[in-house]
């Protein structure tokens, strides 16, 4: 499996999950790829993988390999309680999901940054090549 096909069954499960779709604004429109454009609604996730390491080797060519994808779970600094509650559950919500298609949390950072809170998430899994 190559990290684009880890990258489509995720956003796939995250899309699928109605529970998710329902605590984002903007529903599947929350979820980004790389980058989330410069005008928000939050919550929101953005995702994008960090890393894709060789792990197994055998007969000249790369048997399985190690990808670590970061999920970011953004809302505002200065949200209201309610807002925090939602960007909490979707914290959860992702991590839930992450863990149902086999990867493996870590790391978790909250970070602050521009008047944006957010949780990284750093999960891994390793695949056949």
């Amino acid at each position: 499996m190559e990290t684009y096909e880890l990258e489509e069954e995720m956003f796939s499960a995250l899309v699928d999950d109605e529970r998710l779709i329902e605590l984002l604004p903007s529903g599947a429109k929350s979820i980004f790829h790389y980058v989330a454009p410069a005008t928000l609604k939050y919550p929101a996730v953005v995702y994008s993988p960090i890393s894709d390491v060789p792990i197994l080797n055998g007969d000249n060519r790369e048997l399985a390999h190690r990808v670590t994808i970061r999920v970011h779970v953004i809302t505002k600094q200065d949200c209201t309680k309610a807002e925090l509650e939602k960007f909490r559950e979707a914290c959860g919500r992702v991590k839930r999901i992450m863990l149902g298609l086999g990867f493996s949390r870590v790391q978790t950072t909250p970070f602050v940054e521009d008047g944006k809170a957010m949780i990284i998430f750093d999960f891994v899994k390793g695949v056949e090549s």
